[in-house]
């Protein structure tokens, strides 16, 4: 009956289940659940963490984040079930209903747009091809998805869909490539470098991170106890305590490892800064077209020319073994 049911949602999302020769459902802990337990409430963050590769919770939890209003995380959550061995019966349709409730995104908070906008611009560079996998590690909603449609996607966030960024449960070298995006900032750090050698062991390509690192001569403490005085920002308060990574940190695990290593500048910080008070601001005036207006302005104008060689908001990195590196 269990079974049933669970195929049944997943036929009404236009998705059937079937094992590939990576991943399969894992039908062992389904067998365990109770009618009752498959209700609007079920916690699936929960359920999620202790069978992270179970292609039918990640189905129901896409279909519970539409119906809360969380288009961008049904949209992952979807893409990561067909990663996990869900296969879509007609794309269109299966996504369709995510994709139509995802808004435009000119008109996403800028400082976000732009970070996602810079890692999908770097996967393509990098990829030469659409059709390439993607692990995205601390990805939030995992709006990143929405941007790289036509690749392959799972989303690990332990905070969104249980999936530990620490102990990721992938076979090694399953994705071509795996991103983190402003997620190295919030890890203490004498636990980085674990961090990031997970990231590197599930990569076949390579590892890119987006990240703000420490500059000198830009106030780091000072602005950060700013946005926490007059936001209460959480992200502050936890940049402030595990403290920014510093850039020769990173060279200097490269290097030890022998890795393949690059860095380029991102975005430029004092817009960064502005852009952030700005949306607060214009929030709490409940002025939320001419904040849109403004966003999408910098969105659709100035994506191509906000980076700093001096002062950017963080560095754009490539780890790489030097193995995998093409030939030219």
């Amino acid at each position: 009956m269990v079974k049933k049911l669970v195929r049944g949602m997943a036929n009404k999302m236009g998705l059937r289940l079937e094992r590939n020769h990576k991943h399969h459902a894992n039908t062992a802990l389904m067998k365990q659940y109770s009618i009752s337990a498959i209700r609007p409430e079920i916690n699936y963050r929960e359920l999620i963490a202790s069978d992270p590769l179970n292609a039918a919770l990640h189905l129901q939890y896409a279909a519970e984040a539409l119906s809360k209003g969380k288009p961008y995380l049904a949209y992952a959550e979807l893409k990561t079930a067909e990663y996990l061995g869900a296969v879509r019966d007609d794309v269109e349709r299966d996504l369709g209903l995510a994709r139509a409730a995802i808004p435009r995104p000119e008109i996403m908070n800028h400082n976000g747009y732009f970070r996602l906008f810079s890692l999908a611009s770097e996967l393509a560079s990098r990829a030469k091809e659409k059709n390439f996998s993607v692990l995205d590690v601390g990805g939030g909603e995992g709006m990143l998805a929405s941007f790289i449609p036509d690749a392959s996607y799972c989303l690990a966030d332990p905070s969104t869909n249980g999936i530990s960024g620490v102990a990721l449960p992938f076979p090694d070298h399953s994705f071509d490539y795996v991103v983190s995006c402003h997620v190295l900032e919030h890890i203490p750090a004498g636990e980085r470098n674990a961090f990031l050698e997970q990231l590197l062991l599930k990569s076949r390509r390579g590892v890119i991170l987006l990240n703000p690192f420490f500059i000198e001569g830009t106030y780091e403490k000072e602005r950060l106890r700013l946005f926490i005085d007059i936001t209460d920002a959480q992200w502050a308060k936890e940049h402030l305590e595990c403290t920014l990574p510093k850039i020769e940190d990173i060279k200097s695990f490269a290097d030890q490892r022998g890795l393949i290593y690059s860095a380029r500048p991102n975005g430029t910080l004092t817009t960064a800064i502005a852009i952030e008070f700005m949306n607060y601001f214009a929030a709490k005036a409940g002025l939320s077209e001419d904040r849109e207006q403004v966003n999408e302005f910098f969105n659709t104008k100035y994506a191509h020319i906000l980076d700093s060689a001096a002062y950017p908001v963080g560095y754009l990195i490539f780890l790489g073994r030097k193995e995998d590196k093409p030939e030219a």
